[in-house]
C-alpha cells in the first residue's frame, strides 16, 4: 500500500516517538477519486474536520489535495459525509459536489451503507444477542448508556470473535464490528459498558498508553455504498494490520469457539 504525501503547502506533523502509530503515515491515502468523490484511509491522530486546535484535520487536507489539482479554481467544494474519532483510522468517504454529498447522506441515514470496523478489546467478552441494542446518551464529552428516567437514542452493532490473544502481555480479543446505527462514540461507549473497553482507549476505561492520545485499537475496515450519480457499488477495504496496535497483536494458538454475534 502506498503513502500519500500531504499536499504542497501542508506541513508535515511530528510524531512524538513513544506516540508513533503502526505505520509512520505521511497523510491520508486517496484510494478512489472521480468527479464526485473522494475515498481515502484517515491515519490516526487526524482530525475529522478541523476543530479549535491546531492539529491536522482530514476535510482541509483533501481540499488542499484537490486544489494542488486544480490550479487556479479557488476554495473546492468538499462535503463530509460521515467522521471517525481523531485516534481512529481508516476508510471514509469525501463529496466533491453538493449533489453527491446529499445522496451519500441520504444513504448513511437510511442505513444503506455497509461498515464495518476492526477492533482489539480487553478481555473477552461474553457471547452476545445477534444486536448488542443501548440507549445512549452525551454527557459532557463522553457517550454512556442512559440511565433510570433518562431519554437516550437507540443504538446498535453486531460484533464477531475473529481472535483472541495478548497484546504487551495484556488479554485481548479481535473483534469484527458492524455499525448499524451512527452515534458519537458508539462502538468505544457500548464495549465499554459491557465491561471491554477498545485497548488504549483511556476515555472510556483502558489502562493509559503512550499512544493513547493519538489512537487507540479501533479501525474502519470496510464501506461499501451506491455511487451517487452511476448507481454503482462500491467497495472499499483497508488492511487493519496498517494500524497500531494490529500488527502487535499475538493470537492464540488454538482459534475462538465460534462468533459472539453474526458475522454482518
Amino acid at each position: 500500500m502506498s503513502l500519500a504525501r500531504p499536499p504542497k503547502g501542508r506541513p508535515e506533523k511530528a510524531w512524538p516517538e513513544k506516540a508513533r502509530p503502526q505505520k509512520a503515515w505521511l497523510g491520508p491515502e486517496v484510494l478512489f477519486e472521480d468527479r464526485q468523490l473522494l475515498v481515502v484511509i484517515k491515519p490516526q491522530g487526524y482530525l475529522a474536520q478541523a476543530d479549535f486546535s491546531s492539529r491536522l484535520d482530514l476535510l482541509e487536507w483533501c481540499r488542499s489535495y484537490v486544489a494542488e489539482k486544480r490550479p487556479g479554481s479557488g476554495r473546492p467544494y468538499l462535503g463530509l459525509c460521515h467522521r471517525l474519532d481523531r485516534p481512529v483510522g481508516g476508510l471514509m468517504v469525501l463529496a466533491k459536489t453538493s449533489k453527491a454529498a446529499a445522496r451519500i447522506c441520504a444513504q448513511f441515514r437510511d442505513r444503506s451503507i455497509e461498515k464495518l470496523y476492526a477492533a482489539i478489546c480487553l478481555g473477552t467478552p461474553p457471547k452476545g444477542p445477534d444486536q448488542l441494542v443501548q440507549k445512549l446518551i452525551r454527557d459532557h464529552q463522553l457517550t454512556r448508556p442512559a440511565g433510570q428516567g433518562e431519554v437516550g437514542q437507540d443504538c446498535a452493532l453486531s460484533y464477531e470473535l475473529k481472535q483472541s490473544g495478548r497484546l504487551n502481555g495484556t488479554r485481548v480479543s479481535k473483534l469484527t464490528i458492524k455499525l448499524i446505527t451512527g452515534f458519537k462514540h458508539q462502538i468505544r461507549a457500548q464495549l465499554a459498558a459491557l465491561g471491554h473497553p477498545i485497548y488504549g482507549d483511556t476515555h472510556y476505561g483502558a489502562p493509559g498508553l503512550a499512544q493513547a492520545q493519538e489512537a487507540i485499537a479501533l479501525c474502519s475496515t470496510h464501506l461499501s455504498f451506491i455511487h451517487p450519480i452511476s448507481r454503482e457499488k462500491l467497495t472499499f477495504d483497508c488492511p487493519p494490520e496498517v494500524f497500531w496496535p494490529f500488527g502487535q497483536f499475538l493470537p492464540d494458538e488454538r482459534p475462538p469457539a465460534g462468533p459472539l454475534g453474526p458475522s454482518g
